[in-house]
């Protein structure tokens, strides 16, 4: 066991990164904390457990969770509570608006089913970077101020106090420090160790693909597709990765959901998420598809899009996650199919559309998702990863690729597609290189499944509209 990749991992990670990593098994000891997003359990458990003694930790998160905590249907008892007592401690998520017509800012708390409640102006001067951006999971003291009034009306409710369970600080340029401590293979099998899977029971090909679920959080406005049976961990990764990813679970996608809602002037997710996941996405159905599909679709290739007379510009990654017939036994696709997008709503099987898509994720490849392959030893705390993640989505790695990559006369659209997942996987692995000291090597691995990935997008596309896209291939040399 001592050779084996989460050995190495977790004795690298605790002789270099104890301060930002945690034992993965700890966060999964009580079946009722499932409600809570991951982060928040390993913000938690590496606050009060010993890995060495983790009972006593563990029975004091019961009790902060028991004491402080309120479903949706206690909203009346809290707010009783907190009247009642003058004050109260609430565990629970927050965020922060400007209500440009008042001159306030006002925090949303879900716990109490308020959106106008008073927030200290210390909160925002230490918080507000996060609370505006997203919100954040914490403890809040709140109190019961009954004689605040705002143009006529009360407003009781005043956060005084809170302490977030995110990282809200932190130095990517000691991250990437870091990577230099460690070989190619154990780096990432503490990625994988850290979104939740463990590395010694997937192969080196599964590990990259797992890999490849990640580049939409690194990458800016990347497009990803992956087809594959159930169970698999597309929806597990995608929820409990990062709290800037949003999933979309097989309902129904509005312009305003998604946009911006022109009643309430609020923008949608995908201008305040950093990657939007389309779970069972051939049981998604959109709200007037044809002008969906067209925002979408302009969006998807420029970062744009427009509601009535406004524009907006976003970062959200899009990914679109499906189920699809898989002979397990081969791992492949159903050869029924006459090309594997058949499962998409018809809306989205647009040759337009699809050919936005950056990289297709041969999920038939995933293994099951079994008690066996989670996560045993170290990885870094859940929140810590997403926020680094979110600074590496600000640094541009397409330079470096451009710089060693001849692209020859492929076309604008396959280039940005190839660019972007090589770019995406160069920053979760090789962080740390530059275009003076990248090895050949590395950029190759980088370099192959991108190709490949893009490849399948096009393979799928000369199925449905040969004329256009029959006979392309992507052929790229390393200079």
């Amino acid at each position: 066991m001592e050779n084996s990749l989460t050995a190495k991992s977790d004795a690298l990670a605790q002789e270099y990164l104890s301060d930002r990593v945690v034992l993965k098994p700890l966060t999964r000891w009580n079946e009722a904390h499932k409600e809570f997003p991951r982060y928040v359990m390993e913000y938690l458990c590496a606050r009060y457990v010993d890995p060495g003694n983790p009972v006593p930790g563990q029975q004091r998160i019961d009790r902060l969770l028991t004491e402080h905590y309120a479903g949706s249907e206690a909203r009346e008892l809290i707010k009783s509570r907190i009247k009642e007592k003058g004050e109260y401690i609430l565990l629970g998520q927050l965020q922060v608006r400007l209500d440009q017509a008042r001159d306030h800012y006002w925090a949303e708390v879900p716990a109490l089913g308020d959106n106008f409640v008073r927030i200290s102006p210390r909160v925002l001067a230490e918080y507000g970077d996060v609370l505006l951006a997203g919100g954040a999971w914490g403890t809040m003291t709140i109190e019961y101020q009954p004689r605040y009034e705002l143009k006529g009306r009360i407003y009781p409710f005043f956060i005084r106090e809170f302490r977030p369970f995110q990282i809200t600080r932190l130095d990517l340029d000691d991250y990437i420090e870091k990577r230099r401590l460690f070989d190619t293979d154990v780096w990432i099998a503490l990625l994988i160790q850290s979104i939740g899977f463990n590395p010694d029971r997937l192969s080196e090909r599964e590990r990259w693909l797992m890999l490849l679920r990640l580049v939409p959080f690194v990458e800016a406005n990347y497009n990803l597709i992956e087809l594959g049976p159930r169970e698999t961990g597309k929806t597990y990764t995608f929820r409990n990765t990062s709290s800037r990813s949003f999933v979309v679970s097989g309902g129904k996608a509005t312009p305003a959901t998604l946009f911006y809602n022109i009643a309430t002037r609020k923008i949608g997710i995908l201008g305040h998420k950093d990657v939007v996941f389309f779970d069972e996405i051939a049981s998604t159905s959109f709200t007037d598809p044809e002008a969906t599909i067209s925002i979408l679709k302009d969006y998807m290739q420029t970062g744009h899009f427009s509601r009535g007379p406004l524009e907006f510009t976003a970062q959200a990654s899009i990914v679109l996650g499906g189920n699809i017939d898989t002979d397990i036994d081969r791992r492949e696709p159903s050869p029924r199919y006459r090309h594997l997008f058949e499962i998409l709503p018809p809306e989205l099987q647009d040759p337009a559309f699809l050919d936005r898509i950056h990289a297709f994720l041969p999920g038939w490849e995933m293994p099951k998702v079994r008690p066996e392959n989670y996560a045993t030893g170290y990885g870094f705390i859940t929140d810590y990863l997403a926020e680094i993640f979110t600074r590496l989505r600000r640094r541009n790695y397409q330079t470096l690729v451009a710089a060693h990559v001849d692209f020859g006369a492929m076309t604008g659209r396959n280039q940005d597609a190839v660019k972007k997942t090589t770019a995406g996987l160069l920053k979760l692995v090789f962080p740390h290189r530059t275009a003076e000291d990248l090895e050949r090597e590395e950029l190759e691995l980088c370099l192959a499944l991108a190709v490949e990935c893009r490849q399948r997008v096009l393979d799928q596309l000369a199925v449905m509209l040969p004329e256009e896209f029959g006979g392309v291939k992507i052929e790229v040399k390393v200079r």
